[in-house]
């Protein structure tokens, strides 16, 4: 696993200063990463109640300014003066108009590209949640089938907002390619849902779309770990959505340096279903269960999640 990924920490880039009034907005921010339907949602949304912390959910856009024609596997050389100069005002402006004091940000793709995040937000505090790829895959698979196409009006205008003139182009023919009816579709390249893994469009031409889905929990897993474990204890946790109690949950308020909250508590209490954790594995074809375990078993075998 270790040799695919860059694992010495990068120098900081020098980062252009914003008002020290705005400085204070970004002091250790809290970053949620993990592979797609392995639980950042709902840790998001824990962490989200905490009457501290102002949520940043999944700014896509924003995190690419820039860098639009990439994958999602930015490199710190990506995370330029200017970008980091965008990314941090946008954050540090977010973070004063909600009122609130630190920001929690949520977005899976981060967990590609962590040593650009750590760029933009140095210092910031990690927390890497994983969950079972079986269960991921098959869940990433349904989100592709439900969310590809399509548009809803509330995230067209969410993105809308985000999005600088200059992006138009890119996502402009992603746009297309959602709302391209399907009879029409061969005239475009297929939609994609989720992180972009270095070379996602080729492999959805080349494989089925439960391996493509199992590649992106295992590019995901595996990149974030291995650069997530090269930090300090203080600055990256790994949790188990399987695991989830309120005494996990305690330990990751105390990690991320937050006050216990009953607004956390009952949020636990109100969202938190462990039947929900495994209940796809049991219910698959043994087809779908081979093409996921021909992409990750070793990976699965790693985490424990596979004898």
């Amino acid at each position: 696993m270790g040799s695919y990924w860059s694992t010495t920490p990068a120098k900081p880039v020098t980062l252009a200063k914003m008002a020290p009034e705005m400085e204070e907005f970004l002091e250790r921010p809290i970053i949620v990463v993990g592979a797609p339907r392995s639980g950042t949602t709902l840790m998001g949304d824990l962490l989200s109640a905490h009457p501290t912390l102002a949520h940043v959910e999944e700014p896509r856009l924003t995190w690419r300014y820039g860098n639009d024609a990439k994958s999602d596997m930015l490199r710190p050389a990506d995370a330029r003066p200017d970008v980091c100069r965008f990314i941090r005002g946008r954050f540090a402006a977010t973070v004063r108009q909600s009122g609130k004091q630190r920001l929690i940000e949520k977005t899976p793709s981060n967990s590609l590209r962590m040593e650009f995040v750590e760029q933009v937000l140095p210092g910031c505090l990690f927390v890497h949640i994983i969950r079972d790829g079986v269960e991921s895959s098959l869940a990433i698979r349904r989100f592709w089938q439900q969310h590809a196409r399509g548009v809803k009006p509330r995230k067209l205008l969410e993105r809308l907002r985000e999005m600088n003139p200059w992006q138009l182009p890119y996502y402009g023919r992603e746009f297309a390619r959602r709302i391209m009816p399907r009879p029409l579709s061969g005239l475009v390249r297929p939609p994609v849902w989720g992180p972009r893994i270095p070379g996602i469009e080729s492999l959805l031409k080349e494989l089925e779309l439960i391996e493509v889905c199992a590649l992106q929990w295992r590019t995901c897993v595996e990149a974030a770990c291995a650069y997530g474990r090269t930090l300090p204890p203080d600055r990256y946790l790994e949790c188990r959505l399987e695991e989830m109690s309120p005494e996990l949950l305690k330990s990751i308020l105390e990690f991320c340096q937050l006050e216990p909250s009953s607004e956390v508590d009952a949020t636990f209490a109100r969202d938190f279903d462990m039947g929900k954790t495994r209940h796809r594995r049991d219910i698959a074809s043994a087809e779908d269960l081979e093409l996921i375990h021909k992409w990750t078993l070793t990976t699965l075998q790693w985490l424990g999640y596979a004898s």
